[in-house]
């Protein structure tokens, strides 16, 4: 009987979509932090690495392939062996990694046997509901569907069939072996120590379904590709940051894209869906890991910059309030007292990300100042003689549940922090973004004295792989986000029993059989895949999840949504007011210093320009004057142009990865690698503080 337990991790990693058939790897470290490890490098983490190397962090020349493609992020996945006595806590004690050769429990592993199956379920889905979030799920009721002109009935299989891209699972076994998600090739599994052809599995693309399409980047055929490595680890590659439209009516009009959200007639090659291995060792016998989840979503260009509230603090606060993950933090509905956060897990990291926001947002002299002694405070210093002056600054969370829309947080803005958009809805969320209730309840202890200098129980390796991997994701606002959504926050996503083996922050697999896959024929075979999983609806969330069930509640096409949120005013807008505010400044930079106009002679940074800029950025009904309003640039103002166009904006990286063959000091982040045409020269001036658009311009939601 083996004594060790085995898992997958990053328990959710994130491959990104890049034009490029090349890719480097997902950041191994969180953004901002010291590398683990690299104590005298003063590269910051949250940097991709280099393919075919352990932790070599990519330079900015790795970004774009010879012929200035966008490279895609690829997912890799390790397997670590736990001893079974030490799996019931968080974090747990020790964590080997295993690869092939590795002997655990006195036997060599010989083989790892993979299966990976992505899918799109987007445009079969509902809509996203901003005014409702969550509670748009609750007491049996759903948003509407999207693209009701294909049915009415969601479960309806010839919509599924037409509506939901599936490649199908892939398996592979060995080092450097590979296979693709895409039309051509043909499904397979792992079963045991085999790898299974799935020779009637019914795929679907877009183009198996449509005569006629809109392609900006060429047809969807393809969801990405997997590999192992020399020593059996499984890399995962999404798509390639492509859409596809398809007329109605008049074929002769270009497809719409009305909205940053919900548009109907388009596809995306985002994607998502379970990773499972098996391990064979010598002896013929084989075991199972637990399994992991791969989210293939927008690019990061601005992978060194960390958020305020990442995805890993969403998760950690449900699973520390919620599903008993510490209970010597949190237990019976109440955090204790006697406990003492480590400052450098649980205090720094926020100081951090809000001195981050400077390299990506529009900041006046004096914020920018007071952003950079935020994150001087170190764990000596005297709380209330630092600039937070306690927690005089911090917004509070909103009280009760998520769907609370009370408290302090309802229409202040500046100065209390941070100074971005909630979740937006007065029924789903607040208009605030706002740390979540366990960030802020160790800041609390921080600010009355209550803590320690260094946590003394540090993750494992695998475990921080989890961390890393959710940290460098973009949190709340989930309006609805870039990487994941408030789903999140929905404990009925998760293995629950966590403590029986698969650790906390796991997506529970719906079991998949495709031993009874049912064919009718060449075109007329029946959709594998369900409508899946529905949050807060008892008859079908806890059976786990299917292939594109957590990327569904995502912008379709992502593009869209991406280009919309620089800034806006809150929302609701209850004081009507030209207020403007960012919604995601971490992962989508409105303002940048491009490293190409950084003034070496006086070692000073340049003027900021806007991270998307160039002709159609500037909204053709406004005057010239108008082209420096705040509420209208940063964005381009015909929504299909982000189509062609993402593949085009600059990264924001540290400069001592900057390799143009000038020297940049160590603490500036700058833009680098851009193919957008600049302009303008010079933003307006960004004052009165908090910033305001002009001639009522703020207000408009069209575009």
């Amino acid at each position: 009987m083996s004594q060790f337990t085995f898992k997958i991790h990053p328990s959710i990693g994130i491959a990104r979509v890049g034009n490029s058939r090349e890719y480097f790897l997902a950041p191994e470290s969180i953004a901002a932090m010291p590398q683990p490890g690299k104590g005298n490098d003063s590269t910051m983490g949250g940097l991709p690495i280099r393919p075919g190397t352990e932790d070599t962090v990519i330079k900015s020349s790795e970004l774009r392939d010879k012929d200035g493609a966008f490279k895609r992020q690829a997912a890799r996945f390790r397997i670590f062996a736990y001893p079974d006595s030490a799996i019931e806590t968080y974090p747990a004690t020790g964590g080997q990694e295993i690869t092939i050769g590795s002997v655990v429990d006195g036997r060599e592993v010989a083989d790892i046997v993979w299966t990976v199956h992505l899918a799109n379920k987007k445009s079969s889905w509902f809509a996203n509901d901003d005014d409702h979030g969550v509670v748009a799920y609750e007491n049996g009721n759903t948003p509407k569907l999207r693209n009701l002109r294909e049915g009415l009935d969601p479960y309806n299989t010839s919509r599924l069939r037409k509506l939901v891209i599936d490649a199908g699972p892939r398996a592979l076994r060995g080092i450097n072996a590979r296979a693709c998600f895409d039309s051509c090739s043909e499904p397979s599994r792992g079963q045991g120590a085999q790898i299974l052809s799935v020779a009637d599995y019914p795929k679907s693309f877009p183009g198996m379904h449509f005569d006629q399409l809109e392609q900006p980047q060429g047809p969807i055929e393809s969801l990405g590709e997997m590999n192992t490595d020399d020593k059996g680890r499984l890399i995962v590659a999404g798509g390639h940051g492509k859409s596809a439209g398809w007329p109605l009516d008049n074929k002769d009009i270009p497809v719409p894209i009305n909205g940053p959200v919900n548009n109907d007639q388009w596809f995306d090659d985002t994607s998502d869906g379970p990773v499972t291995a098996t391990l064979v060792f010598k002896d013929g016998s084989t075991r199972d890991s637990f399994g992991a989840w791969l989210v293939a979503t927008d690019p990061s260009y601005a992978p060194q910059t960390l958020n305020v509230v990442s995805l890993y603090d969403e998760a950690y606060d449900i699973f520390l309030r919620k599903l008993a993950l510490a209970p010597d933090i949190y237990r019976d509905g109440h955090f204790i007292q006697e406990y003492r956060p480590a400052f450098d897990e649980h205090i720094k990291p926020l100081f951090r990300a809000t001195a981050q926001q400077l390299w990506n947002a529009y900041l006046p002299s004096f914020a920018i100042e007071a952003h950079k002694e935020v994150d001087a405070i170190g764990a000596d210093d005297n709380p209330d003689e630092t600039i937070m002056a306690g927690l005089a600054y911090v917004r509070r969370p909103n009280p009760g549940t998520e769907a609370t829309w009370k408290g302090q947080s309802i229409d202040v803005g500046a100065p209390l922090m941070p100074l971005a958009l909630g979740d937006s809805s007065a029924a789903g969320g607040k208009p605030f973004l706002t740390p979540t209730m366990s960030q802020y309840h160790f800041l609390h202890c921080w600010s009355n004295k209550r803590y320690v200098k260094q946590t003394p129980t540090p993750l494992g390796p695998g475990e921080y792989l989890d961390r890393a991997s959710l940290q460098n994701c973009l949190g709340g606002r989930f309006s609805p986000g870039i990487d994941m959504t408030w789903i999140i926050r929905e404990t009925s996503m998760y293995i629950q029993d966590w403590q029986q083996g698969a650790g906390p922050f796991r997506i529970k697999h719906k079991p998949l059989d495709y031993q009874h896959i049912q064919s009718q024929g060449q075109g007329h075979r029946e959709p594998f895949l369900t409508f899946g999983w529905i949050p807060r609806h008892e008859a079908v969330e806890n059976l786990g999840l299917e292939p594109g069930d957590a990327t569904k509640f995502m912008a379709l096409p992502w593009h869209a949504d991406y280009n919309s949120c620089a800034i806006h005013q809150t929302s609701p807008n209850k004081q009507n007011s030209e207020a403007l505010f960012w919604s995601w400044p971490a992962q989508r930079p409105v303002t940048v210093y491009p490293a190409a106009d950084f003034d070496h002679e006086k070692n000073e940074l340049p003027a900021q320009r806007y991270s998307v800029r160039g002709p159609g950025t500037y909204p053709g009904v406004n005057s010239p004057d108008d082209q420096h309003d705040l509420a209208n640039a940063g964005r381009f103002w015909d929504y299909r142009q982000m189509l062609s166009q993402w593949q085009d904006i600059g990264v924001v990286v540290q400069g001592t990865v900057i390799d143009d063959g000038k020297n940049y000091p160590d603490d500036v982040y700058l833009e680098v690698q851009s193919l957008l045409q600049d302009g303008p020269q010079e933003l307006a001036d960004p004052t009165p503080w908090p910033l305001f658009g002009g001639n009522n311009s703020a207000s408009r939601k069209d575009k």
